[in-house]
């Protein structure tokens, strides 16, 4: 009796661990509303923060950072480890612009994919100093901070979902503050988002100038 007990334990204890590990290993889609604050300090017309939400898609190896408040959305596409396909949804109009991997945007061009998928980058993280440690499994927070003569960043980060919980960024002059405030890891309703954004009509960033009747081409 006691050694059926024993492997019974046995058992348990080999596969709880991997089960956990599996059950927090969900993250590859997902969605996540973040609540923005910010302040300039030097402003004395700007008492209180102003605020705004984004939220942050994601499947597998797409995702996406909504803004109601412009009715915008920006999309970034994994194509390999040193290509992103960048596109960018306008939401009331049912429109998208299409850029090629690796071309331009704004000035930048996108190479970071681990800074698109979770906000935040691999490297800035392993940059900084662990503070602090608390939850377990799929609840595990860890917080960082980081000093510069720029300024000060605190973080916190749930490794298992590779997910943002609050970002704190502060100086003299100017204060920006994220916080997560729903999570949602279904992957129906993830995949309902990203069925609806390819309902939209794309066209390539390189075309725009080609089409004058198109009313939505002529206003870019």
């Amino acid at each position: 009796m006691h050694y059926l007990i024993l492997i019974t334990l046995c058992i348990i204890s080999f596969f709880t661990p991997a089960f956990a590990q599996q059950q927090c290993t969900n993250h590859a889609q997902l969605r996540a509303e973040y609540q923005i604050s910010v302040q300039h300090k030097q402003l004395t017309s700007q008492r209180s923060p102003k605020q705004h939400k984004v939220v942050l898609w994601r499947k597998n190896n797409v995702v996406a950072l909504q803004y109601p408040s412009t009715a915008i959305t920006e999309m970034w596409q994994k194509i390999n480890d040193k290509m992103i396909k960048p596109i960018r949804f306008f939401n009331e109009h049912k429109r998208a612009i299409e850029y090629q991997p690796g071309e331009v945007v704004h000035g930048k061009k996108e190479t970071n994919w681990s800074y698109r998928n979770q906000l935040i980058s691999d490297d800035l993280i392993a940059s900084m100093q662990v503070i602090n440690t608390y939850g377990e499994a799929c609840d595990q927070v860890v917080q960082l901070t980081q000093k510069t003569l720029k300024g000060e960043l605190v973080l916190e980060w749930m490794p298992q979902l590779k997910l943002l919980k609050s970002f704190e960024y502060s100086n003299e002059r100017y204060q920006e503050n994220w916080q997560l405030l729903e999570l949602d890891t279904h992957s129906t309703n993830t995949q309902a988002y990203f069925d609806h954004l390819n309902t939209y009509q794309t066209t390539d960033y390189a075309d725009i100038g080609d089409d004058h009747t198109d009313p939505f081409l002529t206003k870019m």
